[in-house]
């Protein structure tokens, strides 16, 4: 495992803690404020909670496509985390693979620090919310996905030391 690859999934992790506020102007920042501090872990947990929040399944079946509804801040987090973290890594293959061990690794720590701050979890995976939690992890996973393989290939081909 080669440096490039450890500091692209480093870098890749502290970029999604602010990603969504970069594409609201910090309007989900300033709104989160309030709840950090009256709760830190509760702050962070929604903090992370926001990357997952563009439903792309209730956006295609709405039928109502407009360009500007689907270029969600959450959509486009995705995207320039997995840009950064695929240019860095450096290849497409090492790209799509630090883009989506950046995406498990998020979204283990939002699941972490949801329990550890008392929310309940179970809502989002049962019922109506079920669909809307799948679209949330759909769009991010394809999200970081072609922005870390397009990342990867406009970076060039990985260097090999032999």
């Amino acid at each position: 495992m080669n440096a490039r690859f450890i500091a692209s999934v480093v870098i890749g992790i502290l970029l999604s803690f602010i990603s969504v506020a970069l594409f609201t102007m910090w309007e989900s920042m300033f709104q989160l404020h309030r709840i950090f501090r009256s709760s830190f872990l509760r702050g962070l947990a929604m903090l992370l909670g926001t990357n997952f929040s563009f439903d792309i399944i209730a956006f295609f079946i709405r039928g109502d496509w407009d360009i500007v509804k689907f270029l969600a801040p959450a959509l486009l987090a995705w995207i320039f985390v997995g840009y950064i973290t695929g240019t860095i890594a450096k290849g497409s293959k090492n790209g799509f693979i630090s883009g989506i061990l950046v995406w498990v690794i998020v979204m283990l720590i939002w699941i972490l620090t949801a329990i550890v701050a008392g929310e309940d979890l179970m809502s989002l995976f049962q019922g109506n919310q079920l669909f809307k939690t799948l679209g949330g992890v759909l769009s991010s996973f394809l999200g970081v996905a072609a922005g870390s393989i397009s990342g990867g290939f406009i970076s060039g081909p990985e260097e090999a030391f032999y």
